[in-house]
């Protein structure tokens, strides 16, 4: 049985509002089924939200609109998200491993070749390929990979490449493994990601 994505059930999420600076908070699930994000920011209504949290070892990320607090609701900014019945739709929202060439772009200009772990229309888990990585570019590669920073990737799709302004919201161990929140994403891209999904099959 596929693993329903709850971020309500996990202690902390990272939230990207309008393409904003990456947040830490609480989640909690309101009886509507919206969902109330535990800080008191000011979020103008109708904007964008992506929501990236991990989840009994998965990586999973949901794409929400920021709603009027309700009467008599408790103060933070909530989210109306697409739900299904016990939870948010598992192929929207969970990461799917699929392992896909990518080219992280830092912002000093260096290039550095790797792949997906995996993937949504959210964000992604990457790994720089380090062969291909010298002593004084493995320095910048982890100076430049800090939580928060932004970079650029281009994702090489089936169809072709895509380029996708990113948040740097995670790492491994390893200098290289970042885990990326889509920013800004063009709608035309999110439908290519979302159609190459689709074709990917989702573990048992």
């Amino acid at each position: 049985m596929s693993e329903q994505a709850q971020p309500w059930a996990v202690p902390t999420v990272s939230v990207s509002i309008g393409g904003g600076p990456v947040q830490n908070c609480r989640v909690a699930r309101e009886v509507d089924g919206t969902l109330r994000l535990g800080f008191t920011g000011f979020a103008m209504v109708g904007v964008d939200a992506t929501l990236l949290w991990t989840q009994n070892g998965r990586g999973f990320s949901i794409d929400g609109t920021v709603v009027a607090v309700p009467a008599n609701g408790l103060p933070g900014v909530y989210l109306r998200v697409e739900q299904s019945t016990g939870g948010i739709e598992r192929r929207r929202s969970a990461r799917i491993p699929a392992q896909v060439p990518v080219v992280l772009v830092l912002p000093s200009g260096h290039l550095f070749p790797g792949r997906t772990v995996d993937l949504s229309i959210g964000g992604a888990h990457a790994v720089v390929d380090l062969d291909e990585v010298g002593d004084e570019a493995l320095i910048r590669l982890s100076e430049d990979l800090t939580r928060g920073a932004f970079v650029k990737v281009e994702i090489l799709l089936p169809d072709g490449s895509v380029d996708l302004k990113c948040q740097v919201s995670g790492g491994g161990d390893e200098p290289g493994d970042v885990r990326l929140l889509f920013v800004d994403v063009d709608p035309g891209i999110r439908e290519r990601l979302s159609a190459f999904l689709q074709t990917v099959p989702l573990p048992a």
